[in-house]
């Protein structure tokens, strides 16, 4: 039976994931579904060519030199990662980062590449992201492939509110709202949050 539940019981902030955790929050977009890929249900096992992140200011340089990711609610996550790929072809702009797996950012994010300047590969980078899972990325000489399985298949319910200023409908994060679902054709929404485990680990 499906069920509704807040974001705050949905997470907690204070595991930490490392290698040896194997199960992660991944966003997957209504849209991806329109544009041809397949629905996904709870005990699906499937492959997919990369993990994308986004973040909504830049990655700032650290110097602990470790891999980890934090959970934190509404599928965001707090990590510490090593820069192993930056792109030296402006119209392919990338970076790929390591933090127990390898995500690639997002093609065409309004930050760019999210890193700081002058940082380079090999340097160790800190900050809050949140990892989808893309319809294409930058072309980049790196294999990200994984396979997942779906334990867990949370939509995305959150209303959205018209920004009067730009004229357009942003998420409304003071009112975030998840429904634990069967799948992903169960209830139609924006978009949903897998939780999978990384069949690769």
């Amino acid at each position: 039976m499906s069920t509704y539940v807040g974001v705050r019981n949905l997470y907690h902030p204070a595991r930490m994931i490392t290698a040896m955790h194997l199960e992660w929050n991944l966003h997957y977009f209504r849209w991806v579904i329109d544009d041809g890929e397949s629905e996904v249900h709870i005990g699906d096992v499937f492959d997919w060519f990369a993990v994308s992140f986004w973040s909504d200011v830049p990655l700032i340089r650290t110097t602990e030199n470790t891999r980890t990711a934090v959970p934190l609610a509404d599928g965001h996550y707090r990590v510490n990662a090593e820069v192993t790929y930056i792109s030296k072809d402006p119209k392919q702009a990338a970076c790929i980062i390591d933090f127990a797996i390898r995500a690639i950012s997002e093609a065409g994010g309004i930050l760019g590449v999210p890193l700081p300047p002058g940082c380079q590969e090999g340097d160790y980078v800190t900050g809050e992201v949140q990892l989808e899972l893309p319809l294409c990325t930058t072309v980049h000489p790196h294999n990200l492939n994984h396979q997942w399985r779906v334990n867990k298949i949370s939509a995305d319910l959150t209303p959205y509110a018209q920004d009067l200023a730009d004229r357009v409908f942003i998420r409304d994060t003071s009112q975030v709202l998840y429904k634990d679902v069967a799948g992903t054709d169960s209830v139609r929404a924006r978009s949903y949050l897998l939780h999978c485990s990384d069949l690769n680990s």
